[in-house]
Formats: C-alpha cells, sequence, structure tokens
C-alpha cells in the first residue's frame, strides 16, 4: 500500500461518493458505484423495502428505488436520479492490501452521520456463514452498514457489513475484490434496466413498451419521455415524439407531414 496521508485528505477523496440510506424500519450507508446514479449496499439495511430516501453528501434527498438485492451475499443495488453530477467510488480490481494495513470507515452508526473512524485490518478471508470478510477493529455499529471501508489511498477496499455482538473491536467488510464480478454483471444487467419501465406495487421492471407489470399485473405509470427532441412535435396533439418515430406515438398522426 501507498504511504498514509492524512484522515482529512483521504475522506477528502471519497466523501462525495458516499450516501445515507433510510428505509421505514432501518438506517444506512452506501457508496456510488457507476456515475448513472447506481449505489451498493447491503441488503440487511435495504431488508424487503422497494425504495429508499438516499441523502447524498450535500444533504440533498432522493428517492432509491431498489434494483437487485442478493442476500446470500448481503449485497444490494439502489438507483437514483439526479439532475447534479454523482462522484463514483474507486474500487481497485488488484487486491491491494494485507494485514496490518491501515484502513478508515465512514458512515452513519446509531444514526450519528458523517462519522469517520480509523483502525486496521486485522484479518483476512475470515468466514462467517459461507461468506468470507475482511476483519477490521474499526470500530463498525448499527449504521454503519453498507459503507464503505477505506484504503489509503481513498480507494473502496470493503463494504462494512457487521460485528460481534458484546464484542469490541471486531468488525468485519466484505472485499470488494470477492464481489466484482458481481458488480459488473450486475451494471450490465443495468442498461437493461434503464430501457425498462419501474412498478412502484411491486418495484420490478417491465420493457418500457409494455403498459402493465410483467411481474404482479399493475398499471404502470406514463412513462417519461427521455431522448425527445423539439424538432418532432406533433402538429396535430401537440405532443413530442423521439426523433425516429414517423407516426406520432399519441394520437397516429404521420410526423412527416408536421416537417
Amino acid at each position: 500500500m501507498a504511504k498514509s496521508d492524512s484522515v482529512s485528505a483521504i475522506i477528502s477523496k471519497v466523501r462525495k461518493s458516499i450516501v445515507t440510506i433510510k428505509t421505514e424500519d432501518s438506517l444506512g450507508t452506501g457508496f456510488i458505484a457507476d456515475k448513472r446514479g447506481i449505489i451498493i449496499t447491503n441488503s440487511h439495511v435495504i431488508g424487503n423495502a422497494k425504495s429508499c430516501i438516499v441523502t447524498l453528501y450535500t444533504k440533498e434527498e432522493l428517492e432509491g428505488k431498489v434494483l437487485l438485492s442478493y442476500f446470500s451475499q448481503d449485497i444490494a443495488f439502489v438507483k437514483i436520479d439526479s439532475q447534479k453530477k454523482l462522484y463514483q467510488a474507486k474500487m481497485p480490481v488488484d487486491k491491494d492490501y494485507a494485514i496490518g494495513d491501515a484502513v478508515i470507515a465512514y458512515g452513519n452508526p446509531l444514526g450519528y452521520e458523517d462519522t469517520v473512524t480509523k483502525g486496521i485490518i486485522s484479518a483476512l478471508n475470515r468466514e462467517i456463514q459461507g461468506i468470507k470478510y475482511i476483519q477490521t477493529d474499526v470500530a463498525i455499529n448499527p449504521g454503519n452498514s453498507g459503507g464503505p471501508l477505506i484504503d489509503t489511498e481513498g480507494n473502496v477496499i470493503g463494504i462494512n457489513t457487521l460485528k460481534i455482538a458484546d464484542a469490541s473491536g471486531i468488525g468485519f467488510a466484505i472485499p470488494i475484490h470477492d464481489i466484482l464480478p458481481l458488480v459488473k454483471e450486475s451494471l450490465l444487467k443495468f442498461k437493461a434496466i434503464e430501457k425498462s419501465r419501474y412498478c412502484p406495487t411491486c418495484g420490478s421492471y417491465t420493457e418500457s413498451d409494455e403498459k402493465w407489470c410483467a411481474k404482479c399485473g399493475a398499471e404502470l405509470p406514463e412513462a417519461e419521455q427521455k431522448h425527445r427532441v423539439s424538432n418532432n412535435k406533433c402538429s396535430a396533439c401537440g405532443r413530442v415524439n423521439s426523433r425516429k418515430n414517423k407516426w406520432c406515438a399519441y394520437c397516429g398522426h404521420n410526423l412527416t407531414e408536421s416537417k
């Protein structure tokens, strides 16, 4: 690992990518894994919720939609839509850390937001219920869950997940290195999800041209018209269509007559 920097300097490298996650039943942390607004957290933070409140470093609150949740690995992905620039956390591909290396946890333990604690890696490959963890003496408490374990270069190397009850200085983080294949696979799925319709009733996604949810049958809200341009406005009904449309999607009027 590189020579240690000051804690404040390290945190400044990653702070903008860290978010607070709230549901009706829990409070946790997460971090932005993709600039499109994809956030990683623990599935036990999300529980069975279909949506949550995500608070950015600017204190802006946004609705988060739960996209995928892998309970067996305690990993969940949440999507937010923001008009402002989002900052993606750095997740190293190489497993460049060892026992004794300094690490930092950032999160909201017991509701105390924006709390930073520092410690070391105590052990590696500590297996609990089939999941291998980084063991650390960094203080990890409820509210830290889903937040990043950070190395001295500001890279997210783990997801803070749990601690041993009634023990001091024994916490665990899921190694990012171990779940990178899952992260990459999930990000590919999001490309398809972005072209789909979100169902607020059951939290699933359906092909964009469908009116009813394929999973629960609920009527889907009117699709947001992204990728539209002002020069393809229908002269008959006044609605704006996609650039490629030759016929109005709303009234069937020939759009070529509008030009």
